[in-house]
C-alpha cells in the first residue's frame, strides 16, 4: 500500500506538470460529452436559485478508475453547454453510470478537475482561464443576477483526477449541471485564481504542509478595479491519499481547516465568514476578511453525498440573496453574505490567501492544495455629469385647477382656451389676498434643495442634500384663520448613480420624495401661519444620498400638499396647495 500510495503521489506531482501545459497548448483528446437540457434539478444542498434560464446536464464519460489506484487523463476536449452565452450556475458531481453519485462510501474520491477556456487568458493568470474546477466538496457556483461567464468557445479543456480506494476497477462520470442565460439578458462576470502553488506562475497546485498546524500564504495583486460577487475555497483531505488511507474520516489525523482571503490594508472589522468560526482564524491577519471559507467534515449533506465523514462542504461568500431560504447552512453562512454590491477592491491591492490545514498524522503531507476562486464583477464606466448644481430654489405659488371646461379666451400671443373663475386646487387652504378675500397679500414661499459635500479624508459618509421650506401667511380656507397643521413638500426624483450593485452605474425609476412640514401660527392679526423646516434627505430617508457616487437627481415639479381636514399629512385625502412658479405683478 506505501509503495501504490507514494507512485500515486508521484503520479500527481507529474500530473499537475500536465495541467499546465493544459492551459498553454489546445486539447490532444476528447471525453465524451453528453449535454441534455433539462426541466428542473435539486440536490442535497438546496441551493439553486430560481431564476431564467436554460438547464443542461453534462456528463464527462466515461472514467475506469484500476483498483487500489487513481486515474489522472491527459489533456483531454469537452464541449461545453453553450455558446456565445453566459453560465449563471455551475453544480459538479462524480457519479455512477446510473446516474447515482459516487463518493468515498463507495471507496472513490473525486480529487479534483478543472475546466480552461482556450479562448481567453486569465485575469492576472497568462494562461487559458481557469475558470471552474471542484474537489470532493463538490462546491456549487450560483453567480447572482445578473452576471453569468461568458462563453465564446465551442471547446474547453479539461483535467481531471480521481482516486479509487477499493479492490475493484470502477467506471464514474463528471457531471456538471449548468444554466445559462442569452448575453443580452446579463452581465459579464470573470474568476481570478488565488492558488498557494499558483498554475498561473508556473507551479503545479501543490505544496507540503509540516506536522501540527500551518497557515501557509501567497500573495496576488489585483490587476484592475472589480467588485467581488462570489468567493470559495478548495482543500483536501489529508487522510485519504495515505500510506495508511481512511475510507471513513479519521479526525485523530487532522484535517482541512479554511482559506482565507485576506485584503491587505483593507479594514480590519471586514469580516465575511462563518460567526464563530469553526476554528479561531490566522493571528497574523489584519488586513479585510473578504471570505473565510471553511472545512466541513461530516455536514448535514454528508450523509445524503455518501462522503463517509469526510470533507464534503466549503463554506462561501457572495452576494447570496437569491439562493433560497432553507439551503444547506454550512454552505451558506449568514455572515459570508456581501451587500447587493459586492466587495470592492481596486488595481494594485493585494490580496494575501491563507491556507490551513491541521496534520496530526506524524509526517508531512506533500499532496495538499488550497485554492480560492474569486468571481469579479467590472465597473461600468462613467456618464457625462456637470462640474456642479448647487443650490436648487424655486418660489412658490398657489395651485390652480387645471382649465378643462373653458368658457373664456386669453390674449395674444398666449391665445388659448381659459376658465373663468379659477378654482384653488386645496381644498383647506389659502392665502391672503385683498381682491380674493379682504387680507392683506403677505405669502412668499421657497423651496431650497443644497448639496452638503462629503469629506474624502474621513470614513463617514457625510454628503447629503439640505432641504428648506418656508412658506407664509398660510391660511384655512374656511375662516382665514391661522394654518396650524402638517403641509407635506413633495417631488419626483430621477437619480442616475454609482449605487446600482457591482457594475454601479445605473438610472433608477421615478419615485417621490417628501418631506412633512409643520406650521405654525405667528400671533400676528394680518399674516398667517408660517410653514417652515430645515432639514435634510439623510434625515428624512436615512441613507439616500451616498458619498462619491456622483449622483445626479433629475427633479421634477416642487409641489406643497395641504394635510387635508385633519391637518395630518399622513392620513388622507390631501389635496394640492402650492407648486413651483412666479408671480408677475
Amino acid at each position: 500500500m506505501a509503495d501504490r500510495l507514494a507512485g500515486m503521489r508521484g503520479c500527481i506531482g507529474g500530473m499537475l506538470v500536465g495541467l499546465v501545459a493544459l492551459a498553454l497548448l489546445p486539447a490532444s483528446a476528447g471525453a465524451a460529452t453528453t449535454n441534455t437540457n433539462i426541466g428542473s434539478f435539486a440536490d442535497p444542498r438546496g441551493d439553486l436559485p430560481s431564476h431564467p434560464g436554460q438547464l443542461v446536464r453534462s456528463t464527462y464519460s466515461s472514467f475506469t478508475v484500476p483498483a487500489n489506484g487513481q486515474l489522472h487523463n491527459v489533456p483531454m476536449a469537452v464541449t461545453p453547454p453553450c455558446t456565445n452565452c453566459r453560465i449563471t450556475d455551475m453544480v459538479p458531481n462524480l457519479v455512477f453510470t446510473n446516474g447515482s453519485t459516487a463518493n468515498m462510501q463507495d471507496g472513490l474520491m473525486l480529487h479534483h478537475f478543472v475546466l480552461f477556456n482556450p479562448a481567453q487568458t486569465g485575469i492576472g493568470c497568462p494562461i487559458s482561464e481557469p475558470f471552474f474546477g471542484a474537489g470532493n466538496e463538490r462546491t456549487h457556483l450560483h453567480l447572482p443576477s445578473p452576471y453569468g461567464y461568458h462563453n465564446t468557445s465551442a471547446s474547453w479543456n479539461m483535467i481531471t483526477h480521481l482516486v479509487n480506494q477499493t479492490g475493484t476497477a470502477q467506471t464514474v462520470n463528471i457531471e456538471v449541471v449548468y444554466r445559462w442565460r442569452p448575453v443580452a439578458e446579463t452581465e459579464s462576470a470573470r474568476p481570478a485564481w488565488l492558488d498557494i502553488d499558483s498554475i498561473c506562475a508556473g507551479g503545479n497546485s501543490e505544496y507540503t504542509i509540516p506536522t501540527g498546524y500551518s497557515d501557509t500564504h501567497v500573495d496576488w495583486t489585483v490587476p484592475q478595479n472589480a467588485r467581488i460577487i462570489g468567493m470559495s475555497g478548495h482543500l483536501h483531505d489529508i487522510d485519504i491519499i495515505d500510506p495508511s488511507p481512511c475510507s471513513v474520516h479519521c479526525a485523530s489525523r487532522g484535517e482541512a481547516i479554511a482559506l482565507s482571503a485576506e485584503l491587505l490594508g483593507g479594514p480590519s472589522g471586514d469580516y465575511f465568514g462563518p460567526i464563530p468560526p469553526n476554528n479561531p482564524p490566522p493571528g497574523d491577519i489584519t488586513g479585510a476578511t473578504l471570505c473565510r471559507s471553511e472545512g466541513h467534515h461530516g455536514s448535514s449533506v454528508a450523509t445524503t453525498m455518501r462522503a463517509n465523514g469526510h470533507l464534503d462542504t466549503m463554506s462561501t461568500c457572495g452576494i447570496n440573496s437569491e439562493v433560497p431560504v432553507g439551503a444547506q447552512a454550512e454552505a451558506y453562512p449568514p455572515d459570508g453574505a456581501y451587500s447587493f454590491e459586492g466587495y470592492p477592491v481596486k488595481a494594485g491591492q493585494v490580496i494575501r490567501l491563507h491556507s490551513e490545514y491541521q496534520n496530526n498524522s506524524g509526517a508531512p503531507k506533500t499532496d495538499v492544495m488550497g485554492i480560492m476562486a474569486p468571481w469579479l464583477a467590472f465597473p461600468d464606466g462613467g456618464y457625462p455629469r456637470p462640474k456642479s448644481a448647487s443650490p436648487v430654489q424655486v418660489s412658490l405659488v398657489p395651485a390652480y385647477n387645471q382649465c378643462t371646461s373653458p368658457n373664456r379666451t386669453h390674449g395674444p400671443p398666449l391665445a388659448h382656451p381659459s376658465c373663468n373663475p379659477p378654482a384653488l386646487s386645496s381644498g383647506q387652504l389659502t392665502i391672503g389676498s385683498p381682491d380674493a378675500n379682504g387680507v392683506g397679500a403677505n405669502s412668499v414661499g421657497s423651496a431650497r434643495m443644497t448639496v452638503v459635500l462629503g469629506n474624502p479624508a474621513t470614513a463617514a459618509d457625510e454628503a447629503d442634500v439640505k432641504y428648506r421650506l418656508n412658506l407664509t401667511d398660510v391660511r384655512k380656507k374656511s375662516d382665514l384663520s391661522d394654518y396650524t397643521g402638517q403641509v407635506q413638500l413633495k417631488t419626483s426624483l430621477r437619480v442616475l448613480d454609482r449605487y446600482n450593485g457591482p457594475s454601479e452605474v445605473g438610472v433608477g425609476q421615478d419615485t417621490e420624495f417628501a418631506v412633512t412640514v409643520p406650521c405654525a401660527a405667528t400671533g400676528s392679526t394680518t399674516i398667517g401661519s408660517t410653514c417652515a423646516i430645515n432639514t435634510t434627505a439623510d434625515a428624512v430617508l436615512p441613507g439616500v444620498v451616498k458619498e462619491n457616487r456622483r449622483a445626479i437627481w433629475m427633479t421634477g415639479q416642487v409641489q406643497v400638499f395641504d394635510g387635508g381636514a385633519d391637518g395630518v399629512v399622513s392620513t388622507t385625502p390631501n389635496t394640492l396647495f402650492a407648486k413651483q412658479g412666479v408671480f408677475v405683478p
